[in-house]
């Protein structure tokens, strides 16, 4: 879908400051190497009360900066004219987890990959902490997160590569880089035996 501006008015004095933030944007690219990384938090909430930018608004702007490569093309790919199931079964363990290339679907414009995590232990209490996964073949083909689910001991990915992929996937590498959610441990609160009447 095309983008359209959410509205129709725009201040025209804006358009050199506007034309700035463009350029600074493409010197911080190639400062980078397009490779800039994120801010550390601290330093966005001092530039936040220095400038009185909202602190949301600005860590958006920076993540979006960030994920630049979201908006290219093949980003926009969806798959189309399913073809065949092709099975795959490469998997490597690493730190009691295993790490799987089950299988994947191949369409006429794209390749939908499949990826399974899943703890290798057989304890009951143990689960799977959440993480983003990215999924790097090589610079001839681009992939983006499709879908994910899971339960307490793994998780599936999927994600849309194009073009597609060779039938015969024998000498392709598949990396995955994981980057776990840091999600503060939550307090639990034990429930006594007990009657409770609510009047």
């Amino acid at each position: 879908m095309s983008f359209q501006p959410p509205t129709d008015y725009y201040c025209e004095a804006l358009a050199p400051i506007d034309e700035q933030i463009c350029a600074l944007i493409a010197k911080r690219k190639e400062l980078s190497e397009n490779n800039p990384g994120f801010p550390n938090l601290e330093l966005i909430t001092a530039w936040c009360q220095q400038y009185e930018l909202n602190e949301a608004m600005t860590q958006s702007l920076f993540g979006s900066m960030h994920n630049e490569n979201h908006f290219s093309d093949h980003f926009q790919v969806e798959p189309t004219g399913f073809l065949k199931f092709i099975t795959i079964l490469k998997y490597v363990e690493t730190d009691s987890v295993l790490y799987s290339v089950t299988h994947m679907k191949q369409y006429n414009n794209a390749s939908v990959i499949y990826v399974e995590t899943e703890v290798n232990n057989s304890e009951p209490y143990v689960r799977l902490g959440h993480a983003h996964v990215e999924l790097f073949i090589s610079p001839d083909y681009q992939s983006r997160p499709h879908q994910g689910s899971g339960h307490d001991k793994g998780m599936q990915y999927s994600f849309v590569v194009s073009p597609p992929l060779p039938e015969d996937v024998t000498g392709l590498e598949f990396r995955l880089s994981i980057k776990p959610y840091h999600i503060p441990e939550k307090q639990t609160v034990v429930l006594t035996e007990s009657t409770v009447i609510i009047k």
